[in-house]
């Protein structure tokens, strides 16, 4: 059984002394360690939040530069499609322009032409019609004689 002597008391006495040197020694700069542990995982926890944060709203910020930047992308390439359409038009209608006048210039020249031909035909007829006629004046053909030799030479020329 359990006997209530002095020796129980200085083991009590002895159990308290040593929890009092333990803990004040052993467990307060194990617990001050990490007290300061938890400080500096809290302090990283919200560098790492507010650095989130700061990722999001530069990410929002990026996004909102790139939907600028596609309106803008848009906005010149139409721009460009609209310029090319009116350079296109220009030139086609230039083009078109040139096409008449160089239509017009070749109708002139072929009635030029002609009207050349035609006179030159006219000269070379009237110069055979003259030469017949002074052929048979000339000569004492019969008409179907001078006339027959008229178209030989009409023929050749």
């Amino acid at each position: 059984m359990l006997r209530l002597d002095i020796n129980l008391l200085f083991t009590v006495l002895n159990i308290l002394i040593w929890y009092i040197l333990i803990r004040k020694f052993l467990f307060g700069p194990i617990n001050a360690l990490i007290n300061k542990r938890e400080a500096a995982i809290a302090e990283q926890y919200a560098k790492a939040q507010q650095l989130q944060e700061e990722a999001k709203t530069e990410k929002d910020k990026c996004a909102l530069l790139q939907a600028s930047i596609e309106e803008e992308k848009a906005a010149a390439a139409a721009s460009a499609r609209d310029e090319a359409r009116a350079e296109y038009d220009r030139i086609v209608a230039e083009a078109a322009e040139c096409a008449d006048q160089i239509m017009e210039k070749t109708r002139k020249e072929a009635e030029l032409e002609k009207s050349r031909i035609v006179g030159s035909a006219e000269r070379e007829i009237r110069s055979i019609i003259m030469e017949a006629a002074g052929a048979s004046i000339a000569s004492s053909m019969t008409g179907g004689e001078a006339y027959d030799q008229f178209l030989t030479k009409v023929s050749e020329t």
